[in-house]
């Protein structure tokens, strides 16, 4: 976890995104991809960090299950604002 040196405390997400996510498996290994919503498995809720990359905070079930996280983290909906 990356933290700035003037606080040790993580540096805060600038943003965040949800991506549908699918699983693939082939020859004894696995590994998940970003894909359309329509062939998603589950949704992945991600923190942007600031300096590049993302954290995956979560996987759901639902996208709307997603949403609903964000907006518990963020206080906003998902979609609206920044995000649109």
């Amino acid at each position: 976890m990356k933290k700035s040196s003037a606080n040790p405390r993580p540096i805060p997400f600038d943003d965040y995104e949800i991506h549908g996510v699918k699983r693939f498996s082939e020859q004894g290994g696995s590994w998940c991809e970003q894909v359309a919503d329509s062939d998603a498995a589950f949704w992945s809720l991600y923190g942007h960090i600031p300096s590049g990359g993302l954290d995956c905070i979560g996987d759901f079930n639902t996208r709307a299950h997603a949403e609903e996280v964000y907006a518990r983290i963020t206080g906003r909906t998902y979609g609206k604002g920044e995000n649109a």
